[in-house]
């Protein structure tokens, strides 16, 4: 049953990503100097909310689905070539959390391979971030982005906003004083800063 739910899926994600025109078609020199890029797509109009992000990246051509609701959430992925829109790599990663807001594509380890980094916001006023992020050298392999996922800091109350700088990606958040939710401190923002790295067989997103 498993397998047949993430083969419909997969063929839904080749079926979407390969009869939708690409919007992002004439930024095609932009996408590859840039690492965001993130064309907007019409709201879902039943109960199920889903988002869709469409990018290219060098040779790649990236769909990226989220689809659900606040309680259960797919973040369905698939990447081909411009060159060969017949072929398309895809997987369905369960139980995410947040609403798609956008892709950022980078080569943080400088190996000449990019990496996919799908930007996440809670759903409410909190507006959580996370990350979940992909290497697209075939077959396509998550990063690890647990270094995000357990950040504690006192003045830490969400508000997330996440972008590439260079080989880094960089989180900030309005930094609040600590036992009081609702004072900004001196400084106002919160900078982290993290670096990709292999450990073992494993890329990592750590923070530096």
């Amino acid at each position: 049953m498993m397998k047949d739910t993430i083969l419909r899926a997969g063929l839904l994600a080749a079926t979407i990503f390969f009869s939708c025109n690409n919007p992002m078609q004439n930024k095609e020199e932009r996408a590859a100097h840039d690492s965001a890029n993130t064309p907007v797509k019409a709201p879902a109009t039943d109960d199920s909310k889903s988002v869709q992000r469409d990018t290219t990246y060098g040779d790649y051509r990236i769909t990226v689905i989220a689809r659900g609701n606040g309680y259960m959430r797919d973040l369905l992925l698939a990447v081909g070539s411009k060159k060969d829109t017949t072929v398309a790599d895809s997987i369905t990663e369960k139980d995410v959390k947040g609403q798609l807001r956008s892709l950022m594509i980078a080569d943080l380890d400088g190996n000449g391979k990019p990496e996919l980094y799908c930007y996440m916001l809670s759903e409410g006023t909190g507006h959580y971030g996370r990350i979940y992020a992909f290497d697209l050298r075939s077959p396509i392999a998550r990063i690890s982005t647990n270094a995000i996922d357990t950040m504690q800091q006192a003045a830490y109350r969400g508000q997330d906003t996440f972008y590439i700088n260079g080989k880094d990606l960089v989180r900030t958040f309005p930094a609040f004083k600590e036992g009081d939710p609702d004072a900004l401190t001196a400084t106002t923002k919160g900078i982290i800063i993290y670096s990709l790295a292999k450990d073992g067989d494993t890329l990592k997103l750590r923070q530096r």
